[in-house]
């Protein structure tokens, strides 16, 4: 079942479409409003797929998106501000459907926290020897494995100062291979 994000997901994909319709028309949109619109997907994805996510992380999505705004309706003609003005209030009202493109596989499974245990998922260049990872985990109290999704990609799991220390020797290792 998925949250209500009290329709900052509607906003967003009106915003999204405003900027694609601004790209069509050769204006340009400021790097940071790209970003900022990343993130305000990135959060609103982790709100709705996250039971544990807060209604603070809403908050934060609902700065980016009037940020956002605030800085693409003056980028429009007038005419282009009125018809996304108008699909914007349709949809928080209900009148217009529109469906934030919710990807499911967006989180990783392989990349958790458990109490005390953490995990991190890296993406190596090329294949390290399995005996090498090995060493490197019970030298660090931590556990090397490669990745079910990828084969280089490399799981590090433990404590987290433990996989802190380890992933920092092991950077040199697979920089240096």
């Amino acid at each position: 079942m998925v949250k209500d994000a009290k329709g900052l997901d509607k906003q967003w994909v009106i915003l999204s479409e405003l900027i694609n319709e601004l790209f069509k028309r050769d204006v340009y949109v400021p790097e940071d409003v790209l970003n900022r619109l990343r993130i305000a997907y990135t959060k609103l994805s982790y709100y709705l797929l996250d039971e544990h996510a807060t209604l603070e992380t809403l908050r934060d999505v609902e700065i980016d998106l009037n940020y956002i705004q605030s800085k693409l309706f003056p980028l429009c003609e007038e005419s282009l501000f009125n018809e996304f003005l108008d699909k914007l209030s349709k949809a928080l009202t209900g009148e217009l459907n529109v469906e934030f493109p919710l990807d499911r596989k967006f989180f990783n499974k392989e990349v958790r926290k458990r109490g005390k245990v953490e995990s991190v998922r890296v993406k190596l260049m090329k294949y390290i020897d399995d005996d090498r990872l090995i060493d490197l985990g019970e030298w660090h109290g931590v556990i090397f494995e490669y990745s079910s999704e990828d084969d280089l990609k490399v799981i590090i799991e433990g404590e987290k100062k433990r996989v802190i220390k380890a992933l920092k020797e092991f950077s040199i290792m697979w920089k240096s291979d």
